[in-house]
C-alpha cells in the first residue's frame, strides 16, 4: 500500500472518531446511571423508606390496641368480680340504717307490756314512725302520698278498685290513698295504691 493511501484511510479513521465522541460523551460507560435512572432509585428508595415508617406505625397501633383490649377485658372482669360485693355493701348500708328503728319497735312493745298505756303506745309508735321517714329521707326513699281529689298518674298510681263518686266528688279523681308508693332516686320501689272515683 502506498503511505497516501495509507494516510487517506488514517484520515478517515480519525474523522470517524472526532464524530462518535460527542455521542459517546451523551451515553453513560458501563456502571454509570443516567440522571432519569438515578432519581427513579431515589423514588423507590424514598417510598421503601416511607413503607417502613407506616409500617411501624401501623405496628405502633396495633400493639396500642391490643393494650386497649386487654385492659377493657381485665376492667370488665374486676367488675363483675367486685359488683356482688359492692350490692352487698349497699344493701347493708340500708339495712344498717333500719336498724334503729327496729330497736325501737322492741322497746315500745316491751313499755306496753310492762305498763299497758295506750296513749304513751301512740305516741311511741308517732315516734318511730317518724324516725323511719327520717331514715327513708336520708336513704333517698321519696314517699308517694298523692292528695285526695288528684287525679290518678299511671306512672306512679296503682288503681285498686273503683267507687261511685260522691256528690261533691269529680270522676276519675282519688278518694283514698290505701297505702303510700315509694321512689328511691327516681327508681318506682312501689306505686302508690289507690281508689278512685267512676
Amino acid at each position: 500500500m502506498s503511505d497516501a493511501q495509507n494516510e487517506k484511510d488514517i484520515a478517515i479513521a480519525q474523522s470517524q472518531e472526532e464524530t462518535k465522541l460527542p455521542e459517546e460523551a451523551t451515553s453513560p460507560a458501563a456502571g454509570e446511571e443516567t440522571p432519569e435512572s438515578l432519581s427513579a432509585q431515589e423514588e423507590l428508595t424514598r417510598l421503601q423508606a416511607e413503607v417502613e415508617r407506616l409500617s411501624a406505625e401501623v405496628e405502633k397501633w396495633r400493639d396500642q390496641a391490643l393494650r386497649l383490649a386487654a385492659d377493657f377485658e381485665n376492667y370488665r372482669r374486676r367488675v363483675q368480680r367486685d359488683l356482688p360485693q359492692q350490692i352487698t355493701a349497699a344493701q347493708g348500708e340500708i339495712l344498717r340504717a333500719l336498724l334503729p328503728i327496729i330497736d325501737s319497735i322492741e322497746r315500745g312493745l316491751l313499755s306496753a307490756q310492762q305498763a299497758p298505756d295506750i296513749d304513751k303506745l301512740k305516741e311511741g309508735l308517732q315516734l318511730t314512725l317518724h324516725q323511719l321517714h327520717k331514715t327513708l329521707e336520708k336513704l333517698d326513699i321519696q314517699v308517694i302520698r298523692p292528695a285526695i281529689g288528684d287525679l290518678p298518674d299511671p306512672e306512679k298510681h296503682e288503681v285498686l278498685s273503683t267507687q261511685p263518686a260522691p256528690a261533691a266528688t269529680e270522676v276519675n279523681t282519688i278518694l283514698e290513698v290505701v297505702e303510700p308508693g315509694y321512689l328511691y332516686k327516681g327508681l318506682l320501689l312501689r306505686p302508690a295504691r289507690i281508689i278512685v272515683s267512676t
